[in-house]
């Protein structure tokens, strides 16, 4: 058996051998943190051309529409009369939607019949065609309630009780956490964590199959538990160091960079990192050796963000999930720290306000140490079995 510092320096070796690896630990998290932060760079859209479609040709969807172009997020880009001539720009990505005015629609807004507005959305942009539609639902509520309070007025109810029935629900909205309401500001701190994640995972990961099936790691029919996690901690030791220093400067450097909000001890993030990295190394290390090569590991790792981040708890609440999904997400180490880190980085929360998480990930280190076990055994036994047929 070689000595720790040997297998860490043949960990090195290994690592700048292997374009893969290298590219994957040491050029794809700020690559990537850059590249998808540039895209939230601005993280408001404004002035979004909109195209309108007027068959009534009336005095209200006038109105309406020198509302929309009112508007912050919205620009009137042109005025057509029929579908096909808007749809020609809208299809060149001239304008991002389409607002179309029935015949008819005065008459049947005034009489408080109800009118239907079609709105056409380009949803390859879920930032511009999310602020179309609230901008447009916001215009038409705000005209809908201007004409029920006159013709509440006209029929001599008075004002202020006018006012009330018109529009009995006002909504208030107040930001918490999230001063702009900007969907960018949520987003992109966790997206961050994730490219780091992620990267640590296929990378780390390729190295524990080369292992498994090339190297150290084969010959475990002769190895003790402690042999084991000798070799592990020499392999994994570069890691966590070099993610650990990944988080120092995304906390440091890049949530700045964006803008982002950052709260709380950066002593303290950093060892819930060293907590996070060291439970994605260990869950990384058992997976890792049910595959036999590093491109079949890469290829299914490679497609597994964006079900591990909707899964997490933090685009959608895991109470509503089914409950095979509730058990699949609470054994993911993402999902506690996610939770710890935003409510300490964004919230501005204390140690109290995060008990319950800060247990959820220490149990999962635990409960992946056990299996880190249970899994040695399995592929010792099976060596051994082996050898003595």
């Amino acid at each position: 058996m070689k000595s720790w510092f040997s297998i860490f320096k043949s960990e090195l070796s290994l690592i700048f051998e292997d374009k893969s690896i290298l590219l994957t630990c040491l050029v794809a998290p700020l690559l990537y943190a850059f590249f998808v932060g540039s895209i939230y760079a601005e993280k408001e859209v404004k002035e979004i051309p909109v195209a309108i479609v007027d068959y009534d040709r009336s005095n209200l969807s006038a109105k309406v529409s020198w509302l929309l172009n009112a508007s912050e997020r919205v620009n009137v880009n042109g005025h057509f009369s029929s579908i096909e001539e808007a749809l020609f720009y809208f299809n060149n990505l001239e304008v991002q939607g389409i607002v179309m005015f029935p015949k008819g629609f005065q008459g049947k807004t005034m009489n408080l019949e109800g009118a239907h507005v079609e709105l056409i959305l380009n949803n390859t942009k879920f930032l511009t065609s999310n602020e179309i539609n609230k901008a447009v639902q916001h215009v038409i509520l705000t005209v809908s309630g201007g004409v029920r309070m006159q013709y509440l007025v006209s029929n001599k109810i008075p004002i202020e009780q006018a006012k009330q029935k018109a529009q009995p629900v006002l909504p208030v909205i107040k930001s918490i956490y999230n001063a702009t309401n900007n969907y960018g500001d949520y987003l992109l701190p966790v997206l961050l964590i994730l490219i780091l994640q992620q990267t640590l995972i296929i990378g780390f990961g390729q190295s524990i199959v080369h292992e498994f099936n090339h190297s150290m790691l084969k010959p475990l029919s002769n190895s003790t538990f402690f042999d084991f996690i000798k070799i592990l901690s020499a392999k994994s030791i570069y890691y966590l160091g070099l993610y650990l220093a990944y988080l120092f400067v995304f906390f440091k450097l890049i949530f700045p960079h964006f803008y982002l909000t950052f709260n709380g001890s950066i002593g303290f993030h950093l060892f819930l990192g060293i907590l996070f990295i060291t439970t994605v190394l260990i869950y990384t290390v058992i997976f890792a050796s049910f595959f036999k090569t590093t491109i079949g590991w890469t290829e299914v790792l490679a497609f597994s963000t964006y079900p591990l981040f909707l899964v997490s708890g933090y685009s959608w609440p895991i109470e509503s999930m089914p409950r095979l999904l509730q058990l699949f997400a609470n054994v993911l180490p993402s999902t506690p720290y996610f939770k710890v880190f935003n409510a300490l980085a964004v919230e501005g929360a204390n140690l109290s306000d995060i008990t319950s998480e800060l247990v959820h990930l220490l149990l999962l280190l635990l409960v992946g140490y056990g299996l880190l076990y249970l899994r040695f055994r399995s592929i010792r036994n099976r060596k051994l079995l082996r050898a003595n047929s």
